[in-house]
């Protein structure tokens, strides 16, 4: 298997060499737009083909096209889209490499990969249960210097139950947040579960609910969101909610508070869900990408200490590139 994935890491890697093999620039496709599946396994074919007869001893690639490739062919080799679990681990892990003139050669490119896959069964197995996949890798590139890279690789593993999930029901009152002078965890006429609040069950209910094909995640992104940028155009007046699709409260207000009732964590589901599906180029915009599909949502509670300061939800959501294949193999 591992030589397989190496073949499909240096195919790739040859993808961007080779004028025959160039990667397409799907940042302006439409998610719901036809790929032409059989043209890019073609491609992935013809470039197999020609690893042992192409590559050079003295063949090199920049630092850049080395974290697409690597993070292409560990999404394709070990990613599972259509994973689930009520539980998610998102794990970060660094190493270094060397390089000359921020360029690797290609006769270390398996050393790197070898190095990345460690690091990701790392992540992996410091998690106990037996039920988890990994849903994506993403990769950054830190400090760069003359001789060496440091290379970050952050994985998404969810594990745990997957019981279906339609909606919280009357007991469902949450403290916004757990933080420190707030114990989190049940409010209003319920109390316990001190270790949870409303963001983590929100968080929650949404990778519950999400329901993908077989297939991998490629070319990740992340991106930041807060409740001001998703304002609700039909926000009702004279309420404390509603007004942007996060949970946002003014302290001042009159009406303020910090426990969530259930139908405003059903309500702050909806609209978790309309941020992480939703196109941000629409007239209702959400936050994904043009071309890309939802992956991951991370959402946790905040104070803004601003001038009024506001109790809030702010999170990271990731997105890729779905792609209906991939290997899924284990780690």
């Amino acid at each position: 298997m591992k030589t397989i994935s190496k073949l499909i890491l240096l195919s790739m890697i040859l993808v961007a060499i080779f004028s025959a093999c160039k990667k397409n620039d799907q940042s302006k496709t439409h998610e719901n737009s036809k790929v032409d599946i059989s043209l890019l396994e073609s491609k992935v074919k013809y470039c197999t083909q020609r690893v042992h007869n192409t590559l050079k001893t003295n063949d090199s690639i920049p630092v850049d096209s080395l974290k697409f490739y690597l993070e292409a062919a560990s999404n394709y080799t070990y990613g599972i889209a259509s994973a689930q679990g009520e539980m998610q681990k998102i794990d970060s892990n660094f190493f270094t490499v060397s390089c000359k003139k921020k360029k690797i050669a290609l006769t270390e490119v398996e050393q790197v990969y070898d190095a990345l896959i460690d690091s990701i069964r790392v992540s992996f197995y410091r998690i106990q249960e037996r039920n988890k996949n990994l849903i994506v890798t993403m990769i950054q590139i830190g400090s760069e210097e003359t001789d060496k890279i440091n290379i970050k690789v952050t994985s998404v593993i969810l594990y745990g139950n997957t019981p279906s999930f339609g909606g919280f029901d009357t007991t469902d009152y949450w403290e916004y947040w757990n933080w420190g002078g707030n114990s989190g965890g049940k409010c209003g006429p319920y109390s316990g579960q001190t270790s949870l609040d409303a963001a983590i069950k929100i968080q929650r209910a949404v990778m519950l609910r999400k329901g993908v094909n077989a297939g991998c995640y490629l070319n990740p992104v992340e991106i930041a969101i807060e409740p001001t940028q998703f304002p609700n155009p039909n926000s009702p007046p004279s309420t404390c909610y509603k007004y942007y699709y996060l949970f946002h409260n003014i302290t001042t207000a009159s009406c303020a508070h910090s426990c969530l009732w259930p139908y405003e964590m059903n309500w702050y589901l909806l609209g978790a869900e309309h941020i992480c599906y939703d196109w941000d180029g629409g007239s209702n915009p959400g936050a994904r990408p043009d071309g890309y599909s939802f992956i991951s949502l991370t959402l946790w509670g905040d104070l803004l200490l601003y001038n009024p300061s506001a109790f809030v939800h702010i999170g990271i959501v990731k997105y890729g590139i779905y792609y209906p294949g991939g290997m899924q193999s284990d780690l």
